[in-house]
């Protein structure tokens, strides 16, 4: 089969690979749309610290269901498909008790393993969901960033009548905007760097936007909440020390920060007033099933405009030509999709 490989940092090629077969627990899938996720963005530039090349990445798809395994009763070759990447070990405490997101041997495809951006790749069944017909390839492939904003938005525990700040306008904070007005939330505040980013967030239907290089943040948000501040921050942004205590700044008192974004490294933050201002700190992982199956039905009630978010589209064969588009327009791009089949 054809595949993009990553075989060092900053290299993809795409080349021919052996055809995956399925174990007796998994299904052979006919890739469709692949997203690129800010992850491969990073293991592109060798600076993931738990992706390695050689590897076909690729861990937002959607496709068709070529080859069943022996022991896989409830799907059928033919079927519409998305998948959730995760592979976990099924023995530790917090698998046992439903918080597989939590696994202590977790690998995510794409990853850890051999991902979507080739014609076709292997996975558990029980990781398998259904598409319906009415959502399209497209949004399939991002049903997995919004199972992720769909977990981040339940671990704030309820957002409901609540003034709620994302700080980050990628993908991932765009989508935990989204749902947090879609959960409930009274007013939400975004901000970012890039305009264009925020003109898609009010498209989206968020109620202020924050530029960060233009405005003073704290003071902004201070001035729509008051001088309490914000019940709920996401930090969907990571990377620095500014992001996370910018969200203790502007947090109220006893109010919660959902930590979403990927920080690589430790950084330096004001426990003091995490102390004194009783602000519950959290963090959040990837997604479970309900958070799969809430994307999904979020997506066939039509509640979110996921083409807002999908800047553009590329072929199998441009994928090397894909990541140098996101390099040379970060201002810009949300969501890059590829058309595998």
């Amino acid at each position: 089969m054809k595949c993009a490989k990553l075989i060092e940092p900053g290299k993809i090629i795409i080349t021919e690979t052996e055809k995956p077969r399925p174990k007796d627990d998994e299904v052979l899938i006919r890739v469709k749309y692949c997203g690129i996720c800010g992850s491969d963005i990073h293991a592109y530039h060798g600076l993931h610290p738990f992706i390695k090349p050689p590897i076909i990445l690729g861990h937002e798809f959607a496709g068709v269901i070529e080859e069943v395994g022996s022991k896989v009763k409830n799907l059928r070759k033919g079927q519409r498909v998305t998948v959730e990447p995760l592979i976990t070990c099924g023995k530790c405490s917090n698998c046992k008790m439903g918080h597989y997101n939590r696994c202590i041997k977790m690998k995510v495809i794409g990853c850890q393993t051999n991902g979507a951006l080739a014609e076709y790749v292997a996975v558990p069944a029980n990781r398998v969901y259904e598409l319906p017909d009415s959502i399209s390839f497209k949004h399939g492939a991002l049903v997995e960033p919004l199972a992720v904003a769909i977990h981040a938005v339940r671990r704030a525990n309820f957002v409901g009548g609540s003034r709620v700040v994302v700080i980050g306008a990628g993908t991932i904070g765009l989508l935990t905007a989204a749902v947090a007005k879609l959960f409930g939330a009274l007013e939400v505040i975004i901000s970012d760097l890039y305009d264009a980013k925020l003109k898609i967030a009010k498209e989206l239907g968020i109620d202020h936007t924050v530029n960060v290089k233009r405005e003073n943040f704290v003071e902004v948000v201070k001035e729509i909440y008051s001088e309490e501040g914000a019940d709920i921050v996401f930090e969907c942004v990571g990377s620095n020390k500014v992001t996370i205590n910018q969200a203790i700044e502007v947090v109220k008192k006893g109010g919660r920060i959902v930590v979403v974004g990927v920080f690589k490294e430790p950084i330096p933050v004001n426990v003091g007033y995490i102390q004194d201002r009783e602000i519950e700190l959290v963090g959040t992982a990837v997604y479970t099933f309900k958070d799969f199956v809430s994307a999904i039905e979020l997506l066939k009630r039509e509640l979110i405009d996921l083409d807002l978010l999908i800047s553009k589209v590329f072929s199998l064969e441009e994928v090397p030509k894909a990541f140098e588009y996101i390099d040379e327009h970060r201002d810009t791009v949300i969501k890059v999709l590829i058309k595998v089949s």
